[in-house]
């Protein structure tokens, strides 16, 4: 099964520590949702990446091919289905083609500030998976 990051776990330092047998396959975008910063985690000291619906805009982020313990362990660190959600979308990559993909998300929560530290690591994997610059500097 395929699963879509758009935050920390885009790290692939990160996600290889959580799921060692996860493949990364590429770059892919969700259309119609935004990225944001929102909510509070103590853990990370600040708001978190989520997606949120959002008409014509996308969200970048990296594919990657996990199997069910890989699932097992991202629902725990999510905190699914108690802090995320997760569902079932398609991601669009480069040449168009369509991936169905897991991805987890949150609702109602109020817009925020992540912490430094949380904020690199978003960004340091957004660059191993050589997201457009335009977008890291804008969302990320």
């Amino acid at each position: 099964m395929l699963y879509f990051a758009y935050g920390s776990n885009m790290n692939h330092e990160q996600m290889l520590q959580q799921c060692p047998s996860s493949k990364y396959i590429r770059k892919c975008y969700l259309k119609d949702y935004k990225f944001v910063y929102d909510g509070y985690s103590s853990k990370r000291g600040g708001a978190v990446a989520n997606i949120i619906e959002s008409n014509g805009s996308i969200v970048w982020g990296g594919v990657f091919e996990i199997n069910k313990d890989n699932l097992s362990a991202l629902d725990c660190y999510e905190g699914y289905p108690d802090y995320y959600d997760r569902k079932q979308v398609d991601v669009i990559d480069d040449n168009s083609s369509i991936y169905k993909a897991i991805v987890y998300y949150r609702t109602d929560k109020k817009i925020g500030q992540p912490s430094k530290g949380y904020r690199q690591v978003v960004e340091k994997g957004a660059n191993d998976c050589e997201l457009p610059k335009d977008y890291i500097n804008s969302y990320i």
